[in-house]
Parts: C-alpha cells; structure tokens; sequence
C-alpha cells in the first residue's frame, strides 16, 4: 500500500498531507525521548563473529551501505540491526512494500517501536528519509530507496552525524561502482551449498584496512548463525571500495 505511516501500531494514511502528517508524529516522538540517552558508537548486528570482525558492529552517526540481490540477505542483515534496538524507535523507508513485518518479529524487531514509511513516489520517499535521519531520538534506519545520487547520500551522511543516527541504506550491487559517503559497505549474497549460507564481504569500513570477508552458516529452523569462518580477499573487489568521504 502506497502511503503509509505505521507506529505503535497506528495507521496513517497520507496524500497531498504527507509532509504535515510525518512531521507532527516525528515531534510527538522527540518529545516522548527527550530524556533518552544519546546513541551508541556502534550498533551491533547481533552476530557475536561479525560484530567482533566489524569492530563492534555498524556505526552509530554515519551510513553504512549493504549492497545484494533481492532475497540474497542484504534485508536479513539489516533487520539485525534494528532488532538490537531495545526502547528505542527505530525507522524503516521502503518504497517497494516488500517488507514483511512477521519476518522482521520473527528476528526481534519491535514492531511497536518501529516507524514504517512506504512511499513509492521517489521524491517524497527521499524526503520523508531526509527528514527521520535528522530526528535524534531515533536510533536507526533502514531505508531502500533505488539510483540514490552522490549529492542525495551526502545529505543523508551528514543528517546521521548530525543526528547520531546508524543509518543503513539497502542498495542493489548495480550500484557498487558509484561514489560513497557510507563509513562501511558490505555485500551480501547466497553461497551454494547442502545449508543456508551467506557471505558478507567487508569492502569498506572508514580509517581501518580492508577486512577479509565471513561465511554464515544457518540453523535452517532458527534462522541462527550456526557456524562463521573468515575467507580470503577476492582480488575483484578492488573496484568496489570507491571513496569519497
């Protein structure tokens, strides 16, 4: 459903009162979190191996990208990082509509604290992301907007800093060659195999050398990592680091 602003389990629907709508609802939030702690250095993902590899997590205050196919664990990861968000809101933009709120639950994400955006006019999904990633009292994002442009991802980088916010924007890999502002992207993708297995491949995490990439084997009833194990650099990634902050 195009339109949809969700939180706490109320509907709003909005049109041409989208701006208003959003606005009135991201204030009553800020004044429900006045008194909450600022956010943290980093924002672990759950997955004690990974988080150790990544330095704690994704950071607090900075973009991080996560580049996959549709279905390959890129939103998988993503919702690890929400889910690790106690009493805190947290916020999801999607103009597709594939997020699928029982499977985020199923990880633990707290759908009572989640704000949830769909939107598929572009520019109002842009707009709306604009505005929660300047909103201090919430702790993350996750956001899926396609063909974001170099002046777009620099204003959502400094939105998160100013706001404290880990910001995650979930990007196909047709995009891996474009500039970043992001202090760390990942790829994700299915490895083959008898169990359900990805890899995540770090191809950049600001100020630290490039860090080999992890396979995660899954308890295929639980969805839990099961088994994790560094593998060697894949010499064809050296074109996917491009740096521009």
């Amino acid at each position: 459903m195009d339109g949809v602003l969700k939180l706490s389990h109320g509907l709003l629907h909005w049109g041409a009162m989208l701006s208003p709508e959003l606005i009135d609802k991201l204030e009553a939030l800020r004044g429900a979190g006045q008194a909450a702690s600022g956010a943290r250095a980093c924002l672990p993902l759950g997955i004690v191996a990974l988080d150790n590899h990544l330095g704690g997590g994704i950071s607090c205050g900075a973009v991080t990208e996560i580049f996959g196919q549709s279905g390959q664990g890129a939103w998988w990861l993503a919702l690890r990082a929400l889910a690790g968000i106690k009493q805190k809101t947290c916020a999801l933009v999607e103009p597709a509509g594939t997020f699928f709120p029982p499977g985020a639950a199923a990880l633990g994400v707290d759908l009572g604290r989640l704000l949830i955006v769909r939107e598929s006019n572009r520019k109002q999904a842009l707009w709306a992301l604009d505005r929660i990633a300047r909103e201090k009292h919430i702790a993350a994002t996750v956001a899926a907007i396609p063909n974001l442009k170099d002046t777009e991802l620099r204003r959502l980088q400094l939105a998160a800093e100013a706001s404290g916010q880990a910001l995650v924007l979930l990007r196909p890999p047709s995009e891996l060659s474009r500039a970043s502002w992001g202090a760390m992207r990942l790829l994700v993708h299915a490895q083959p195999g008898s169990t359900r297995r990805l890899v995540v491949e770090v191809l950049r995490v600001r100020g630290a050398a490039m860090l080999r990439p992890m396979l995660l084997e899954f308890d295929d009833d639980a969805m839990d990592v099961r088994i994790s194990a560094l593998l060697p650099h894949r010499a064809d990634h050296s074109g996917h680091a491009h740096r521009a902050g």
